[in-house]
């Protein structure tokens, strides 16, 4: 059966170039171009019963969107194609390339890719499409180095430290404290739990609590 593309994309030059690209590299491919999720995700279930799509390439930021749009963005097309059961290989083309926008969209919709738009990321999109089209995935470099920088930090943080952390946007005072942290059954005094804290923000570099929920925010540890 015939290849089939979709490109989810509504920066018109990005998505001239892509298409233009995409069917020069995928000659023997149907390759369509939707500028909205709601447009696409309407195409998608009408190519579900006659030609499915092969790979969808989808940003996850819409600039251009119409306030009846129901779709926002990617991640609202990801969560509808998972709510429905449609399994579609998917590549995220997008300029996020942080952690905490990363690690959600991989942990919770498990994409066949993600490429991180750049100057040059259009021949790394191709390459991409060629590995998830043999069944394959296919991630950005900065997506593994991300990964691995993540798994770092996260493996550095136990059971008491998670507990600590879930308390303290929201502790300004030493009373804010008691009774929230519990190891063994036995809540941890005032001085025990800043220690932690300390050795939290000696582990993960930083200089301060501020600092120290930024990073872990920025990694998608909490």
């Amino acid at each position: 059966m015939k290849q089939h593309l979709l490109i989810i994309e509504d920066e018109q030059d990005t998505f001239e170039n892509l298409e233009r690209k995409i069917k020069n590299n995928f000659p023997d491919a149907l390759v369509k171009v939707q500028s909205n999720c709601d447009a696409g995700f309407d195409y998608i279930k009408k190519s579900k019963v006659i030609q499915p799509i092969s790979v969808l390439v989808l940003d996850l930021t819409f600039k251009y969107q119409k306030s009846s749009n129901v779709l926002k963005g990617g991640k609202d097309l990801l969560k509808e194609l998972k709510k429905e059961a449609i399994k579609v290989p998917t590549i995220l083309y997008t300029s996020h390339d942080e952690m905490e926008h990363i690690h959600p969209i991989l942990n919770n919709y498990h994409p066949s890719g993600y490429v991180i738009k750049s100057a040059t990321s259009s021949e790394e999109l191709l390459f991409a499409i060629n590995r998830v089209l043999l069944g394959e995935t296919y991630f950005s470099q900065r997506v593994h180095e991300q990964q691995l920088q993540r798994f770092k930090y996260a493996s550095k943080i136990d059971e008491i430290d998670e507990q600590i952390l879930q308390f303290l946007p929201d502790a300004n005072s030493i009373k804010d404290w008691e009774g929230k942290v519990i190891k063994d059954q036995v809540p941890l005094s005032h001085k025990s739990i800043k220690k932690r804290i300390d050795l939290l923000c000696d582990r993960l570099e930083v200089d301060n609590e501020k600092q120290l929920l930024l990073k872990l925010q920025r990694l998608a540890v909490i």
